[in-house]
Formats: C-alpha cells, sequence, structure tokens
C-alpha cells in the first residue's frame, strides 16, 4: 500500500515555520539604571555641595567688604573726634587771660576761663598744666576718669612746648596710656607772649572713643598697640593678641590682615591713624555666618531637587489610558 504524504501536513518553502525564542542580547555596561542612578545621585550631591559653598563665599566676601568699609569708616570718624578736640585746646590756648592765669597760678580765673569752653565741648577730661607736668586745673565731665596731680614724663607734652613756635604751633595728638587707661590726647601749647608758659590736654579714654565709632559703624572694634595687646575694645569678649611682628608690619603699612579673632567673629587688622600717623592696630570684627547661609542654601537646593524629581517621578508613574477606535 502505498503512503501518500498529506499536503496539508507538509511546509511551503515560503512558510517560516515555527517561530525561536532568539537568545536575549546582554546590556552594555553604560546601559544599567544602576549606573544611571548613581551618576545622577552623584551630580545631585555635587549640585547641593557646590552651591552651599558658592553662596557661603559669597557671604564671606560681603562680610570682608563690609569690614573693610568700617574700618575706614573708623579711622574717618575717628578724625572727627580729633578735630573736636583740636577745637577745644584752641579755645582754650587763644582765650585772652589763660596764658596770665597759668602764669600766676590763679586757678579760680582759670576756672572761670576753661571750665564753660570745656561744658560746651564733647570732651570729657581737659587739663591746664605747667611746663614741669604739673597739673594746675582739670575739669572733668560725669563719669570721666580723676584729675590727677601731674603729667611729669608725658613726652607729647615736651614736644608741643619745643615746637610751640613750629608751623603747627605745637598742637599735635596721639594715644598715650595712663594709669586709668588708654586716652586719645590732643595737647596744645599755652604761649604767653613768645614764651611758652605751659599747655593744655583735651582727653577722651580710647574705651569711649572706640564706643562712640562702633555705635556709628556697627562693628566690634579693638585696638591694639605697637607689640600686638589689645589696649581697647567694644567686642563682648576678650580678644586675643596679634603677633608683634604683624602689628608693626600693619603699621608700617602692611596690607590689611584676616583672622579668626574669637570663635567665628571674622576681624580684619589694619592701622589706626592719629594726627595723620599710625599710632596704633585697629581691628575690625563681626561675627562670621557664612557658614550658616552656605548650609540653608545646601538644603534649600535640595529641597528643590527632591520635589522636582517627585513631580518627574509622579508623571512618569500615571498609567497610560488606551483610547479605544
Amino acid at each position: 500500500m502505498a503512503v501518500t504524504e498529506d499536503p496539508w501536513l507538509t511546509w511551503p518553502d515560503d512558510f517560516p515555520g515555527p517561530s525561536r525564542p532568539e537568545a536575549e542580547t546582554p546590556r552594555q555596561w553604560y546601559m544599567h539604571r544602576g549606573l544611571h542612578l548613581a551618576i545622577g545621585v552623584a551630580v545631585a550631591v555635587l549640585t547641593v555641595v557646590f552651591a552651599g559653598q558658592r553662596a557661603a563665599a559669597g557671604a564671606r566676601a560681603t562680610l570682608d567688604d563690609r569690614l573693610v568699609q568700617s574700618g575706614a569708616g573708623a579711622d574717618a570718624a575717628l578724625v572727627a573726634i580729633e578735630s573736636e578736640q583740636l577745637s577745644a585746646v584752641r579755645a582754650v590756648a587763644f582765650t585772652q587771660g589763660v596764658g596770665a592765669a597759668l602764669v600766676a597760678h590763679d586757678g579760680p580765673a582759670l576756672n572761670r576761663l576753661v571750665t564753660p569752653l570745656q561744658a560746651n565741648s564733647t570732651v570729657p577730661m581737659v587739663d591746664v598744666v605747667e611746663p614741669d607736668g604739673r597739673v594746675l586745673f582739670a575739669v572733668r565731665s560725669k563719669g570721666a576718669p580723676a584729675p590727677v596731680a601731674s603729667r611729669a614724663g608725658l613726652q607729647a607734652l615736651q614736644l608741643a612746648l619745643s615746637r610751640a613756635q613750629g608751623r603747627r604751633g605745637g598742637r599735635l595728638g596721639e594715644i598715650v596710656i595712663f594709669r586709668s587707661g588708654p586716652t586719645l590726647l590732643t595737647i596744645s601749647p599755652i604761649v604767653l607772649g613768645t614764651r611758652p608758659v605751659g599747655a593744655v590736654l583735651a582727653m577722651t579714654p580710647l574705651a569711649d572713643v572706640l564706643g562712640r565709632i562702633a555705635q556709628e559703624v556697627n562693628v566690634e572694634l579693638t585696638a591694639y598697640d605697637s607689640n600686638g595687646n589689645p589696649v581697647a575694645t567694644t567686642a563682648r569678649f576678650d580678644p586675643k593678641p596679634i603677633n608683634a611682628d604683624t602689628a608693626r608690619t600693619l603699621m608700617g603699612g602692611g596690607a590689611i590682615v584676616t583672622r579668626y579673632n574669637w570663635a567665628d567673629h571674622r576681624e580684619k587688622l589694619g592701622r589706626l591713624i592719629v594726627d595723620h600717623e599710625p599710632d596704633a592696630v585697629l581691628g575690625v570684627s563681626l561675627e562670621d555666618e557664612s557658614g550658616g547661609t552656605g548650609r540653608m542654601v545646601s538644603i534649600y537646593t535640595a529641597l528643590g531637587m527632591l520635589c522636582t524629581l517627585g513631580i518627574f517621578a509622579s508623571l512618569w508613574a500615571r498609567p497610560r489610558r488606551t483610547r479605544l477606535p
């Protein structure tokens, strides 16, 4: 019996035949989602860190600029105080009768002539002294240091008397250290005829000077001597001394020095100009809040990125609706 092949059981030559599962092509290393996620996290972290650092740097630069401008403003305000003291000593030195009363040791006459001049000025301390430094008359505002008996040994007194016939008439100003504390001093010789018979001293405690200026420029001020020791300050902490060589370099015209005085109080150090000459080192400081600014910007940046990521994630996870034909 011949077996015939059923034509329905044969495959035409052009029929593709049953499909076979193809082997899955392995993914390249740069196509893994984990790698993409790691790169995204790294970029996000770097963005947050960079934003915080830039914000902190900007806030610190603004603070440094303010400290420099405040230092210049402090020197200008000191010139104004010097001018007030100079006006006071000139008024006393050029008042008729003061020289004669000084020579005659006439205390009541000096009181009648000098006291109104001091009362009309802003100077808290005025002394009238003889050439040997003996204080013949002194007047004080309320709260000022008490008078002393003698100013003997005061170098400014000898300079003023020796330069009485000079171009500035012997008038000069400087910072001196008395037993009562550091003091801004302005002195003028008192001349009777052509002979200096004494001198008048207008003085303000340096702490009061810095306090007045600090209210104007709204910063913390500290004065350092030539050895780098703090002599007066308006800060609420004890300032750290500065290196003696650094102090002398600054007074000699060196560049402004920046340091952290106490905790996060950033300080700019420069010259304190008295009577057109550097007489001390001036420190101008404020609390440095740039770190907090940088942290807040980092937090806001991170929150913004998280919110943006949440929005995109919610859009990606929304179910797609199939449109019916």
